[in-house]
């Protein structure tokens, strides 16, 4: 009987390994890696760009009437999202960040949820200006009929 890899095994058992040694030595991502995205609700003009371009649909928007406006929320589900950048590039305001944390392991659904709330208020409405009687023109005033 013929063992062909008995000698690579033997070998293996002493040699360093090939593999990195990943829970105890994190590494760094490289420069340009598209990592787990972190919004920042508070410079957000909900402009809704985001949810636009999102091609697998993982940005969802909604608009609860308030007191003082409109309490928005976005949500961003990793479990769905490519990381394609999109969202990021087409912000006007710089609000979506993709970040180079490349540990997104979930125990639930939950886990892979971003989620950024704020107010928008309400524009101020304009003063309605005062309404000025016209004043009457003396070609307007009817005429007495002489009796």
């Amino acid at each position: 009987m013929k063992f062909p890899y008995l000698k690579e095994a033997v070998k293996s058992l002493f040699s360093k390994p090939s593999t990195e040694n990943f829970p105890k030595e994190v590494k760094e991502a490289p420069e340009g890696y598209r990592g787990k995205i972190v919004f920042h609700p508070d410079k957000c003009v909900n402009c809704g760009m985001c949810i636009r371009v999102c091609a697998p649909g993982a940005i969802t928007r909604t608009i609860e009437k308030v007191e003082d406006g409109d309490k928005v929320t976005f949500q961003f589900y990793l479990g769905q999202c490519t990381f394609c950048q999109l969202c990021q590039d087409f912000c006007p305001r710089k609000a979506i960040e993709l970040t180079k944390e490349y540990l997104m392991i979930a125990e639930n659904e939950e886990d892979l949820m971003v989620r950024g709330t704020f107010i928008k208020k309400a524009p101020p409405k304009p003063p309605v200006p005062p309404v000025q009687p016209k004043p009457v023109a003396q070609n307007d005033q009817p005429k007495e009929e002489n009796k």
